[in-house]
């Protein structure tokens, strides 16, 4: 307060002296030390209004400087009120008044910017690692703010480069912009560069690595901040910035949501997610609670999954009203209890089996919960009047080749069978999920970590993949879109070969894929197949009001039909004959082909392999229909 007292008693002296001229003569000097009084308490008065007289002048910004401006503004109106009203010296020069606020705004201003200037600059005097910034857009500037305002940060940034030709040059923060990324590694060297931030959140995979090529060569140290996927609703932060990731290379354009459209199907709304403790399920239950629903049920078989879930939902989101209930979709009458109990409006279905070579030596289990539990909570959601029930289903299901598949597209069929009036049956289909349980992705990190070798099934094995956090996103909007009765296919992209995959996650553990860590070829195995499809050829494809999700005519369903085809499959189920399964699959889905593995059990007499196993399905129809 001393310090800006002073400051205001200069400036106003200052403003004489450029109005009066120097030196000031005795009548002039009169003035001043006559007004001078009311200078000081109008001006400190307001500059306290506007809490001027506290905080950190090492952190001002602008925000700092408009409320300078303000007072200025202010306490020259007021000045010049007491002084023409009040005092009514004789011969006072009221330009003063007007030279004193501009003069005022830039000195007080000035001060607080060189404090901040100082402050920065012997931070980073003890800095001892220089850094490049690639990408000068919106989430470069805020990196750079705060890398120059956080003394805990240990990075110096000493440029920025970018593409765009009109930035060349410029500064941003006081850091220049020193070229584009084709002179990544000339700079790297100028500047003894040891650590690159890539700053793109929506750069596409091939740009990334291209960059991500060049900064390789340089044998240093980079990281990137996280897509626009998962930076919603997120500001951009220095601790966001992460190693790179092998999604990041992937060719994936952002996903822009309608985020209204969703909030105003899930808000205040009592949701259930089935297999909520799995990778889909978990991350539904994340990005639902972000929305406001009035209450979260989640239902899975695996306490543990549920326990860690239920763990990062108390600490994220400490308000959220979620019930964990530890159970099976097997159930009913536990599926009944839930439903009575909390009277879901909308229903997530992401439980099921999923690794197919697995389900081929294990199809009874895939039956029994991929197709009877799916029935099971679909009937009791439509018995309860959910508003939406929506299948997380696979691309696994369009001309199957496997149980896994088979199994997905009759629990599709099953929805188109039950939609109601009251309930909204849709499906979702998608690719692979990088990082999910039992994907690629983590069998590779740790084949790596134990030094090799890598396995991969065929050098021309392609998949479609995306993102967790993304798929879900898709999920949450496609439910929002729907009338009931539909397939939603989700745009997967390009499809990526499973060996490229591998490759890039080997470099990006610093190894070199054949020379550092081996790639072996095992085959295909049982039930899978080179190519994955997303719909079938009789099945006509619409657009929607979103660009990567698409509508597809899943064909006609009857309910006797879905009633038909269970009572034959449970008495199969309950009988343990494989033969008679794999023909009955085949006569509900006839694009489906079973595997040679498959096909060599139906052959022989697999019933000593069996456990004692009841029938899964109870019969809800004659309840449903009394409801």
């Amino acid at each position: 307060m001393l310090f800006q007292t002073c400051l205001v008693i200069l400036t106003y002296y200052c403003s004489f002296l450029l109005r009066l001229d120097s030196p000031l003569d005795a009548t002039s000097r009169a003035l001043f030390w006559k007004t001078v009084p009311v200078v000081l308490i109008i001006k400190v008065l307001l500059f306290r209004k506007f809490g001027l007289l506290r905080g950190w002048w090492q952190y001002v910004g602008m925000s700092d400087l408009l409320d300078i401006s303000k007072a200025a503004v202010l306490s020259a109106v007021l000045i010049f009120s007491a002084i023409d009203w009040i005092l009514r010296p004789t011969g006072y020069p009221r330009s003063v008044i007007l030279i004193d606020m501009v003069l005022a705004t830039c000195v007080i201003g000035g001060v607080r910017f060189m404090v901040r200037a100082y402050t920065e600059r012997v931070r980073r005097e003890g800095v001892q690692k220089n850094i490049l910034i690639v990408g000068a857009g919106h989430a470069g500037i805020a990196i750079i703010r705060e890398l120059k305002r956080n003394p805990k940060l240990s990075y110096n940034p000493v440029g920025v480069v970018d593409d765009d030709p009109s930035k060349q040059g410029v500064k941003i923060n006081g850091v220049k912009v020193l070229g584009t990324t084709d002179a990544l590694n000339e700079l790297i060297a100028r500047y003894q560069v040891e650590c690159v931030l890539l700053a793109m959140p929506s750069a596409r995979g091939p740009q990334v690595a291209r960059i991500v090529s060049k900064i390789r060569e340089c044998r240093i140290e980079f990281k990137i901040l996280p897509t626009i996927t998962e930076l919603i609703d997120s500001p951009f932060e220095i601790k966001q910035m992460r190693k790179l990731r092998v999604d990041d290379l992937l060719n994936r354009q952002p996903v822009h949501l309608d985020f209204e459209a969703i909030r105003k199907k899930l808000e205040k709304k009592t949701l259930l997610i089935t297999g909520a403790g799995g990778s889909i399920g978990s991350e539904l239950a994340r990005q639902i609670a972000k929305l406001g629903p009035l209450r979260l049920v989640l239902l899975d078989r695996s306490e543990n999954d549920l326990f860690k879930l239920a763990n990062d939902l108390h600490n994220s989101f400490p308000k959220l009203d979620y019930v964990p209930v530890v159970g099976d979709i097997l159930d009913v009458s536990l599926l009944r209890d839930v439903f009575a109990t909390h009277r879901p409006q909308s229903v997530f279905h992401a439980a099921a089996y999923k690794h197919v070579p697995m389900m081929e030596t294990n199809c009874f289990q895939a039956v029994t919960n991929n197709v009877f539990g799916t029935y099971n909570v679909a009937i009791v959601a439509r018995e309860y009047h959910a508003d939406d029930f929506v299948l997380i289903s696979s691309d696994k299901a369009v001309n199957p080749t496997n149980v896994m598949g088979v199994t997905k597209r009759i629990a599709e069929l099953i929805i188109l069978g039950l939609h109601h009036n009251h309930t909204r049956f849709l499906a979702v289909r998608f690719g692979n999920v990088l990082g999910s349980n039992g994907s690629a992705l983590p069998l590779f990190e740790q084949q790596i970590a134990n030094g090799g070798p890598v396995t991969v099934t065929h050098p021309e094995a392609c998949r479609y993949f995306m993102t967790i956090p993304e798929a879900v996103q898709l999920v949450l909007q496609a439910s929002s879109m729907g009338q009931g009765g539909e397939i939603f296919v989700l745009d997967m992209g390009e499809p990526v070969r499973i060996l490229d995959l591998a490759r890039n996650l080997i470099r990006l553990s610093g190894l070199e894929p054949e020379h550092d860590i081996k790639i072996v070829f095992t085959g295909l195995r049982p039930g899978e197949k080179l190519f994955e499809e997303l719909r079938l050829d009789a099945e006509g494809i619409k657009s929607t009001t979103h660009e990567k999700i698409r509508v597809l005519d899943g064909g006609s369903v009857t309910l006797e039909q879905v009633d038909k085809w269970l009572n034959e499959l449970s008495l199969i189920v309950a009988a343990r004959n494989v033969h008679s399964l794999v023909t009955k699959l085949v006569a509900i889905v006839p694009e489906y082909s079973p595997s040679k593995e498959i096909s060599l059990l139906s052959a022989i007499d697999c019933h000593d392999q069996a456990v004692a196993y009841r029938s899964a399905r109870p019969n809800l129809l004659t309840s449903m229909e009394v409801a």
